[in-house]
């Protein structure tokens, strides 16, 4: 009982934190700025920075460019009909408008010259950029993220032979299917899913497999370092936005504040309330013997690894592994209009930028993962809107797809245990 009270509270500590950087992420697409950059532009008003009087919404003029000062501006509804009207000061000045559609105008525009509005709502801009992602690319997508599991199943069985134990490929990416489908709503809980899994059908020691895949992950970890310095290297000046949280383009408003000291805090909290959670001794000792029967089976992986006699498949599987997590990143960047021209190394910037919101074990990676999307297009120079949309275009396309191939995976294996249940109940007859 005490146990699934520890879970709970573990559990709901890290939806909690995922359902915050959720709403950090989408706090600029409904209280967002505009910066206007020409004699005119539409905008939207929704929840705006704070309510007037009645249902109005407060929108500030939060900067204006020093050759538009004293210079006449109007405020038009969706029918074109004036609603306000005055002029540019150098101050920040407020508006109250009812949640609508507008049009904001003004005199003296030479290039180069920008207004910026704040307290604007991007919603329909996000679901535009949203509903530019082409089916076609969508479904290729899935299918490369399909293949990354599919590859991590073969390679799982390469890493078994050498230990004595021949398990079917297919059970084996079944399992890996499943892992990723109970990571979805338990985080981290998939790595063992798949270990009991392959214990039930096929009596594999649960320490054994542990260890095989702690291996995996050893090896992944390098690969993922290398990675990242790739991508930190190509990208210097955009990784050092992210980490300040600063935007290349302050005129467009996108991140206020440091959001990664945001991210710290969350962590910080998530950790204070493991440690509150699993202070007793007991755990610790039930823990370290986990760990050491843990560690034992991490030797034997990694020594199965060095005395497997298919070396080359086995680094060419880790390999196309990763260039399948980035192609499913790529298909979708170029599957929409706004992206289609992004260069490699912000694709890749982009996918290490996902990997590190991933981190945070919140359920699914959702929130995180938004949130440190949003900071890498922020950081590239792009919208943070646009940046919002694709990640959950991504977040979504795998999602699903996991979903699905998790369930099937699931009840492959459950149909695969059962009759191998008869199949003994049987013999067990016949004797």
């Amino acid at each position: 009982m005490k146990r699934k009270v520890r879970h709970t509270v573990t559990y709901i500590a890290f939806l909690s934190i995922g359902v915050f950087l959720f709403y950090l992420a989408s706090l600029d697409i409904t209280r967002g700025s505009l910066a206007i950059e020409a004699a005119s532009a539409h905008f939207e008003v929704g929840r705006g920075l704070s309510t007037c009087d009645g249902e109005a919404k407060r929108v500030r003029i939060a900067s204006v460019s020093p050759t538009l000062v004293s210079q006449p501006f109007t405020v038009t509804d969706a029918e074109s009909h004036p609603i306000l009207q005055g002029t540019l000061t150098a101050e920040p000045a407020e508006l109250c408008l009812t949640p609508g559609a507008y049009t904001f105008q003004f005199e003296g525009y030479h290039e180069g010259d920008v207004v910026v509005l704040e307290g604007i709502d991007k919603s329909t801009i996000l679901a535009e950029d949203m509903k530019r992602a082409s089916i076609p690319g969508i479904l290729f997508s899935a299918l490369l993220g399909y293949l990354a599991i599919v590859s991590r199943g073969a390679r799982w069985q390469l890493m078994l032979d050498p230990m004595g134990h021949s398990v079917n490929r297919w059970r084996l990416i079944h399992a890996v299917s499943f892992a990723y489908f109970a990571n979805l709503f338990v985080p981290r809980s998939g790595e063992l899913a798949r270990c009991v899994a392959i214990n039930q059908t096929d009596k594999v020691p649960v320490d054994r497999l542990l260890g095989t895949v702690i291996s995996e992950r050893v090896v992944d970890m390098l690969l993922l370092l290398s990675i990242t310095t790739l991508a930190v290297i190509t990208n210097l000046d955009a990784f050092s936005r992210l980490l300040a949280g600063r935007n290349p383009q302050p005129s467009a408003g996108a991140a206020t504040g440091n959001p990664m000291l945001f991210a710290l805090v969350g962590v910080a909290i998530a950790i204070g309330i493991l440690i509150m959670v699993f202070r007793r001794s007991t755990f610790v000792n039930t823990a370290y013997n986990k760990v050491k029967a843990l560690l034992s089976g991490v030797g034997e992986g990694l020594r199965s690894v060095l005395t497997m006699k298919k070396k080359r498949q086995f680094i060419f599987h880790t390999f196309f592994i990763w260039l399948m997590y980035f192609l499913s990143t790529w298909v979708i960047f170029k599957s929409i209009d706004a992206t289609a021209a992004m260069p490699l190394n912000h694709a890749l910037f982009i996918m290490v930028a996902g990997g590190f919101g991933m981190v945070i074990p919140a359920p699914g990676g959702i929130g995180s993962y938004h949130w440190m999307v949003k900071l890498g297009f922020i950081a590239i120079g792009l919208s943070g809107t646009l940046g919002f949309a694709v990640a959950n275009v991504l977040w979504l396309t795998q999602n699903v797809m996991m979903i699905v191939v998790g369930g099937l995976g699931y009840l492959a294996l459950m149909w695969f245990r059962v009759r191998n249940n008869r199949r003994t109940f049987e013999n067990d007859e016949q004797r």
